[in-house]
Formats: structure tokens, sequence, C-alpha cells
């Protein structure tokens, strides 16, 4: 096993951390989030494709029901499958911080593997906590943003500590408590980055459709397709980074709290034969 530095860190140091743990195995958590986002991409293409053909032959009467169940169901079927993807690959990237922070070795299947079971309990978290804070943020923005700091680290409990949703998400309001202003500060630093890198790729793409605009014609095929393929390059090189470190924060907060260092101690120390008694010396 490998050395386990188990001890409170600031939010400097968990940042500092996410990032080494995302360079050391950079092949791992890309490969852990490109799975998914593949299968949303290929999705995305075949829409994009079957509305071009569409496009190109009769025009459909937008007022029929048959089209507008259409577009309802397409539009469910998206949600649906975008909420199973991002749940697989949000329970198998911290299924692999946790194997790795505790020392363990670990690959994209045994990743995989250890999300079984966590997946529809990682979804409920999403659609429950994005409920809250949506209510929160039509009241008030800062009680939702205060919300949503409470609940960040929802999900990590979700899959360590094998609880339900609603366990999930009152765990969490219990470890962020006091610690909400981190978490706010962890969330707005991963929202940058995401925001920065998705504006660099898609530049381009932004730059033809104002041309498009300005020439009134409509956006190229190859655009379109190049802003899908940006947007998967972005959730796969960036989308780990945020689930990194609400995995982090939440074993930080655990040590802080609860003593979780020397809990594992413990217990690691309870699998290790103790040494035997030193030989009587010689008379």
């Amino acid at each position: 096993m490998a050395n386990v530095d188990l001890r409170p860190m600031t939010l400097g140091e968990v940042l500092d951390r996410t990032f080494t743990l995302y360079r050391e195995h950079f092949g791992l958590f890309v490969g852990i989030a490109a799975l998914p986002n593949l299968v949303m991409l290929v999705f995305r293409f075949g829409v994009l494709l079957f509305t071009r053909a569409t496009a190109s032959g009769q025009a459909p009467n937008l007022a029929s029901p048959g089209f507008l169940g259409g577009v309802v169901l397409g539009a469910l079927g998206s949600v649906v499958l975008l909420l199973v993807l991002v749940g697989i690959s949000q329970a198998a990237t911290i299924s692999a911080v946790s194997d790795l922070f505790l020392g363990r070795e670990t690959s994209v299947r045994n990743s995989y593997t250890g999300a079984k079971g966590h997946i529809l309990t990682v979804i409920g978290i999403m659609i429950l906590s994005g409920l809250a804070t949506g209510i929160a943020f039509i009241f008030l923005i800062i009680p939702g943003i205060y919300l949503a700091c409470r609940l960040a680290v929802s999900v990590p409990v979700s899959v360590v500590e094998n609880d339900g949703p609603v366990a999930s998400m009152e765990r969490s309001m219990e470890l962020t408590k006091d610690y909400a202003g981190q978490m706010f500060l962890l969330l707005l630093l991963v929202f940058v980055l995401t925001y920065v890198v998705a504006v660099l790729l898609q530049f381009p793409v932004m730059f033809f459709a104002i041309s498009a605009a300005m020439a009134k014609h409509q956006v190229s095929l190859g655009v379109t397709a190049y802003s899908y393929i940006a947007e998967f390059l972005s959730q796969v090189l960036v989308g780990p980074i945020g689930t990194i470190s609400a995995a982090l924060m939440y074993y930080n907060l655990r040590v802080r709290k609860e003593g979780f260092d020397i809990q594992h101690l413990m217990n690691s120390l309870g699998n290790v034969p103790r040494p035997l008694a030193d030989a009587p010396s010689a008379q």
C-alpha cells in the first residue's frame, strides 16, 4: 500500500492536491470521463444528422401532434441520458479518487466497478439538489448559492458511505457546517476554470456563428460538429477536476471533524500482525 497522507488541509492544499492527483493520473480520469461523454457525443451527432436530413426534405408541420410529441420525447430523452451519463462519470471518478487517496491502486475498469450500485443514488441527488437550489434561487440568489455550497459533498458521501439521496444530502449539510465559505471559493474556482477552457475551445464556433448571422446564413454542419467536439473535449479535460476537488474536500472535512485520519490508521493497523515480542536476553 502506498503512503497515505491523511491530515487537515487548507483550501489551497486541497486545490494543489486536486491538480497533483489529476496530473499524476491524467489517463485514468480522462478515461473515466471520456466513456460516458463519448456516448453523449454520438447521441448528439445522431440528432444533428437527423435534424439536417429532415430540414433538407419537406418542411414538417410544426403544429402537428406527432412533431410536437417527437420534440418533447427527444428533449426528455436527452435530459435522462445526460443525467445517467453524468451520474456514471461522477460515481466512477469519486471511486477512483477514494482509492488513490487511501493509497490503493485502481484503474478505469475498477472505478466503474466501484460505481455500481451508486448511479441511481447520484442521479437522485442531482435531481433533488437541483430542485432545492433552484427553488432557493427563485426567492433570492444568495440562499441558492449557500445551499449549493452546503450540498456540494453529497455525491462523495453517497459513494463512500453508501447512503441514499436524502441521507447523503443531510450528511453533506452536517459536514459543510462552518465551511460554506471554503466550499464557495472551491466551486467558484472550478467554475471559472471550466468557463475559461470552454470559451477557448468554443471561440472559433462563436466567430463563425457571428459571421453566419451577419451574412444571414445557417451555421454550417462542420461548425456545429466542431462545437460538439469542443464541448466533449471540455467535459473530458476539465470535468473531472470539480469532482476530484469535491471528493478531496469530503475527506478533508471528515479528517477535520471526525478524526478520519486516526480512524483509518487504526483500521489499517488492525489488519497488520503485531510484531513478535523481543526474545529474552541470554543469561
